[in-house]
C-alpha cells in the first residue's frame, strides 16, 4: 500500500532503498556462510546511514524516532540481518545521544563527535546467561582500579560483534560510595585487554549479524570509558531510555514481512497450475493470504508509527507501555504474515532457492528479544495495576 511519507522521512527511506536493493543481493550468500556483510558496512559507513540518528550539530544526519524506524523497515526488505545489526548500533548511539541531551556530558559530546567523522561503528551486550533482570542488577562485576575500573563477567548477544569500533554493556559495582551502582561502559574492544569475543553464533537464522557471547576478565575500563552511573533499582520500571532500544527492534521484523507479502505477490501473480484457466493469483486461498498479510502488516506500522511520533511528547511511563504494545504487535504480526507466505506460495516455499524459507527462518528471531511476548503482557498488565514487575518473580537479590 501507499504509505504518505514527509519530505525529510521519504529521503532517508530513500537512502535505505538503494542500500537495500544492493545488500539483497548478498543477504541469501551471507546466510548461506554464516558470515558478516563487511562490506554492507562499507555502504552503511560511506553513505552516512550509519550517522543517521545523530544530531546534525555533532556532525550526523539528524534523523527522529519516526525518521529512523521507516528507513530500518525499508533496509530489511533487503537483508534483514544486516538491518537489525546497525539497528543496535543505532541503540547504543540513542543512549548516548539521551545522555548528551540531558547531561551534556563533555566526554558524551566528543564520543558522538567521534563517531560522526569517523562513522565509526558501535554496539554492546546489555544480555547475560541465566540473568532475567539485567538492566535491574547485572552479574558481571566492576571493582575500583588505579584510574578506572576491573571488570569481570559474560555477556551474550554481541551483535556485530567483529566490526565493533566502540563495545556497551554494564556491570554492578557494589561496594559504590552510595550503594551498589550500576555503570554504563563504553570502551574501543580491540584496545581493551581483557575482553574477548567468542566464535559461538551459529543460529537458525539471523546468521550474517554475528551476535556473539564475549567474556571480560579482569578487563580494564577507564574513568572516561564510564557514561552513566545509576543506582540499583527494585522496583522493575521501564524507563523511556531503556524502552527505547526494544522498541525499535520491530522495525527490521516489519521490513521482512513486507519483502515475504512482496515476493508472495511476484510469485504467484502470473503462476500456472493446469488445468486453471487463470494464474493462482486468482485462487481464494492465495488472495485472501495476501488481503490478511497486508492487514497485519498495516496494523503493526500503524502502532509502530505512531508510538514512535509521540516518544518526545509522552509521560515516560506512558510511552513506555505503547512502546512495549507496539513492539509485541509488530513482532507477532511479522510472524505471521511470513507464516501466511509460506502457505499461499505451497510446496515451492520449502526449498531454499526461494528466499522465503530465510525469511521464515530470520523474522523468527524477533520471538527472543526482550521483552517476549509473555514478558510483555506480564509488564502491561501489572502496571496498569501499579504492581511491580518482579513482584513475586526472584528473591531480593540482598
Amino acid at each position: 500500500m501507499n504509505q504518505l511519507n514527509t519530505e525529510r522521512e521519504q529521503r532517508f527511506i530513500d537512502l535505505a532503498a538503494g542500500l537495500a536493493d544492493d545488500f539483497a543481493h548478498r543477504a541469501a550468500q551471507h546466510d548461506e556462510e554464516e558470515s558478516f556483510p563487511h562490506e554492507n558496512y562499507a555502504r552503511l559507513r560511506e553513505t552516512g546511514y550509519s550517522i543517521m540518528t545523530i544530531p546534525e550539530s555533532l556532525g550526523g544526519l539528524g534523523a527522529n524516532m519516526l525518521e529512523r524506524i521507516k528507513a530500518q523497515e525499508r533496509l530489511a526488505q533487503g537483508c534483514g540481518p544486516t538491518a537489525l545489526a546497525i539497528n543496535m548500533h543505532f541503540n547504543v548511539l540513542g543512549l548516548l545521544i539521551d545522555l548528551w541531551r540531558k547531561f551534556k556530558a563533555p566526554n558524551v559530546e566528543e564520543k558522538l563527535r567521534q563517531i560522526a567523522s569517523g562513522r565509526l561503528i558501535c554496539g554492546g551486550s546489555g544480555s547475560e546467561p541465566d540473568n532475567a533482570v539485567i538492566n535491574l542488577r547485572p552479574r558481571t562485576t566492576a571493582r575500583r582500579g588505579d584510574g578506572g575500573f576491573i571488570v569481570n563477567g559474560r555477556k551474550i548477544f554481541g551483535t556485530q560483534s567483529i566490526a565493533l569500533d566502540y563495545f556497551f554493556f554494564e556491570a554492578l559495582w557494589e561496594d559504590a560510595p552510595h550503594g551498589p551502582t550500576i555503570i554504563t561502559c563504553f570502551v574501543p574492544p580491540r584496545e581493551t585487554p581483557g575482553l574477548a569475543f567468542k566464535d559461538d553464533w551459529h543460529t537458525m537464522g539471523m546468521r550474517a549479524t554475528e551476535s556473539r557471547s564475549s567474556e571480560l576478565k579482569d578487563a580494564f575500563v577507564p574513568d572516561s570509558g564510564v557514561v552513566l552511573q545509576r543506582p540499583v533499582s527494585r522496583s522493575g520500571r521501564v524507563t523511556k531510555v531503556f524502552a527505547k532500544a526494544p522498541f525499535t527492534i520491530g522495525a527490521p521484523y516489519i521490513g521482512i514481512a513486507v519483502a515475504a507479502r512482496d515476493f508472495t505477490v511476484n510469485f504467484m501473480r502470473d503462476r500456472a497450475r493446469f488445468p486453471l484457466p487463470h494464474p493462482m493469483s486468482h485462487l481464494p486461498a492465495v488472495y485472501n493470504k495476501v488481503g490478511e498479510m497486508d492487514m497485519l502488516i498495516e496494523g503493526a506500522r500503524a502502532v509502530m508509527w505512531k508510538a514512535a511520533a509521540e516518544v518526545d511528547r509522552d509521560d515516560p511511563r506512558s510511552w513506555s507501555r505503547k512502546a512495549v504494545a507496539a513492539r509485541m504487535i509488530a513482532i507477532e504480526n511479522s510472524v505471521k504474515v511470513v507464516d501466511l507466505a509460506l502457505r499461499a506460495v505451497g510446496g515451492s516455499s520449502y526449498f531454499r532457492r526461494l528466499p522465503l524459507e530465510r525469511f521464515f527462518r530470520d523474522v523468527r528471531a524477533g520471538l527472543y528479544h526482550p521483552f517476549d511476548s509473555d514478558e510483555s503482557l506480564e509488564f502491561l498488565g501489572k502496571s496498569a495495576f501499579g504492581i511491580p514487575l518482579m513482584e513475586g518473580l526472584a528473591a531480593d537479590p540482598e
